[in-house]
């Protein structure tokens, strides 16, 4: 069961999800972005979905995402790290960035989220990910600039480089060269809010 908000981000009911998206009512949901930082270079890295997924197969989305169940609070979403990613990390370890109000439609549904979007600077190896096998097929990185600019119609494809499969040691490690149209089709604005706030975190440790 989910929480529908209302214009002021306060709850006005609950509906099963289902319903949520038949109907397209406002909720609450949850989006992590893990990055690395080498040499000066932010790599944001996106997770591919499942083929047998109903929204977007086969695409390169969010690090981590999902849904905010009645009664949770923004810190509660730290749990599809764990699920989706095989990565457990505390909710102070995040980086806030806020809500972003997005809405999405395809075939049969209609998707209108109050995104909690937050950033974890990722240090450890692709050996520390193990990926639900219903959900993810694989975990890519790409070189921030690049990205910026395939948004942005400067270049034609980016270099993503990483593995599919649910662990790298029994996967398959993969480069390829993507196209924007590979990546789920959130909103340039919301993609422009990641971006900006992954810059910023440049030269940090």
């Amino acid at each position: 069961m989910l929480d529908i908000i209302g214009p002021d981000l306060q709850v006005v009911g609950v509906a099963d999800r289902e319903r949520v998206h038949r109907e397209g009512l406002w909720h609450h949901t949850f989006d992590c972005w893990l990055y690395r930082c080498e040499e000066g270079k932010i790599y944001p890295l996106f997770q591919l979905r499942h083929p047998g997924k109903k929204a977007h197969p086969d695409q390169l989305d969010i690090t981590a995402a999902g849904h905010l169940l009645s009664g949770e609070g923004r810190e509660d979403g730290v749990r599809e790290l764990e699920e989706e990613l095989g990565l457990p990390v505390h909710p102070e370890e995040l980086i806030y960035l806020g809500v972003h109000r997005e809405e999405m439609r395809g075939e049969g549904w209609i998707d209108r989220e109050y995104r909690h979007v937050h950033l974890h600077q990722f240090k450890g190896s692709w050996e520390d990910f193990n990926l639900q096998p219903s959900e993810v097929s694989g975990l890519f990185e790409a070189e921030l600039s690049e990205v910026v600019q395939l948004m942005e119609g400067k270049r034609a494809t980016a270099r993503f480089r990483g593995f599919t499969g649910t662990e790298v040691s029994t996967g398959r490690h993969e480069e390829r060269r993507v196209t924007w149209d590979e990546l789920v089709p959130h909103s340039k604005k919301y993609y422009r809010m990641v971006f900006q706030a992954l810059e910023a975190q440049r030269g940090r440790k």
